[in-house]
């Protein structure tokens, strides 16, 4: 190992994606990616269909060996990392061996956040958010009968599907009375609250686990609280999708400058000299982060200034927010609800599961949601980044791109 080393601590999707732009050219003697866990990389977008069994772990493995020695680097499984010495420029492992690098990566990612109620530390109580999750869920199926996931956004609703379809009994709690809040208006959440049902999964709004019940070794039920009063649901196992917590104690401990997460400026460089953030683990501008597509503008921007090419900055913008759950397209951009100053356009099938909806501002899109047919949402987001004014085909603008002009496009 040289001193012209990068080392990048973690193995998830943005140090991945960091590889990828890196390519073949960059100018490093090695790169070292230290991983936690014991297994290759994988794309951790796949971990639900995964879980329901329509995938294997081969299958979201992307890179082979051959892969890693093209791109001049070596993976080091199941080597967290124990301490950064930013002045002597030298990552210790758990296993107590010590690698001197050029410059460093924090790729720490997240972890799950777990409320702190009476019975959140039985390992019958997990999140979902790493390969370790799905097997501690596989290993439960033969004797499952029962589980209860607790929050619906994205992770927590993929959860459900997944365990439904391996077929466990699953409730589905939500705080919110808008499942999936962060994406989607009370409209789709209805379409989707319909859907989850036809799959035999039990919704529950407008409720919150209040402890985790055991009997003997073993899980019996969550308590539940809500306006009713409260109650209890049998289970034997619990997964939380409550949100996460970057992973910036290691960076922290190192003097690197946190707060909830490690701050960045636009170059995605911390507060010490040679050192980065990218991905969930990293802050920018007070901003986390839980969505890939902003951590794939941020390796982009990272791997420009570590190969010291064109000077690209990180900024903020809006993306088009792509998910299928359970069965129903949607997609997500922008301001989805209006507020002051905003008007709606909609139209609804809800028997069909087609919900359409643009929020304008002085005729200029600035949210979209399409849930069913999502055909034109790409061409939404055309208009929305290109601040069109749409008075010339309002009145069609719903139907879509074939119903307007050619020449008002």
């Amino acid at each position: 190992m040289t001193d012209n080393t990068l080392i990048i601590i973690g193995n998830g999707m943005a140090a991945n994606r960091v590889l990828e732009e890196l390519g073949t050219g960059h100018p490093y003697d090695e790169i070292l990616v230290l991983g936690d866990e014991n297994i290759p990389h994988y794309n951790r977008i796949m971990l639900s269909p995964l879980l329901a069994d329509e995938t294997t772990l081969e299958a979201i493995t992307p890179h082979d060996d051959s892969w890693y020695s093209e791109h001049k680097v070596r993976i080091l499984l199941g080597s967290g990392v124990a301490s950064v010495d930013k002045e002597r420029r030298v990552v210790t492992t758990s296993q107590g061996e010590s690698y001197p690098y050029r410059d460093l990566v924090f790729a720490t990612g997240s972890r799950s956040f777990i409320p702190d109620i009476p019975g959140k530390d039985h390992p019958a109580v997990i999140g979902f958010r790493t390969m370790s999750d799905v097997d501690t869920m596989l290993e439960h199926l033969p004797s499952l009968r029962q589980a209860t996931v607790i929050g619906a956004g994205l992770l927590g609703v993929e959860a459900a599907v997944g365990l439904k379809l391996r077929g466990v009994e699953v409730t589905l709690l939500h705080r919110n009375p808008v499942l999936m809040n962060r994406q989607l208006d009370q409209v789709a959440s209805g379409i989707l609250e319909s859907a989850l049902a036809a799959r035999g999964i039990e919704v529950r709004t407008g409720t919150s686990p209040s402890e985790i019940i055991t009997e003997g070794d073993q899980i019996s039920a969550v308590r539940v609280s809500n306006a009713g009063g409260t109650s209890d649901i049998p289970s034997q196992l619990v997964v939380f999708a409550t949100g996460i917590t970057p992973n910036k104690e290691l960076a922290e401990q190192a003097g690197v400058r946190t707060h909830r997460g490690i701050q960045v400026d636009n170059q995605m460089h911390t507060s010490v000299h040679n050192v980065y953030a990218i991905g969930e683990c990293c802050e920018f501008e007070g901003q986390t982060y839980g969505l890939v597509a902003p951590i794939w503008d941020q390796a982009k921007v990272l791997a420009d200034r570590l190969k010291k090419s064109a000077k690209t900055t990180y900024c903020e913008r809006t993306h088009l927010t792509k998910l299928k759950v359970s069965g129903l397209d949607v997609h997500s951009i922008g301001e989805f609800d209006a507020t002051e100053n905003c008007e709606s356009l909609a139209m609804e099938d809800l028997d069909t599961g087609f919900y359409r909806k643009l929020v304008l501002r002085g005729n200029r899109i600035i949210g979209v949601l399409c849930v069913g047919d999502v055909a034109d949402s790409h061409w939404y987001y055309e208009l929305m980044q290109a601040n069109t004014d749409i008075s010339p085909f309002r009145e069609s603008v719903l139907m879509g791109q074939a119903f307007c002009e050619p020449g008002d496009q």
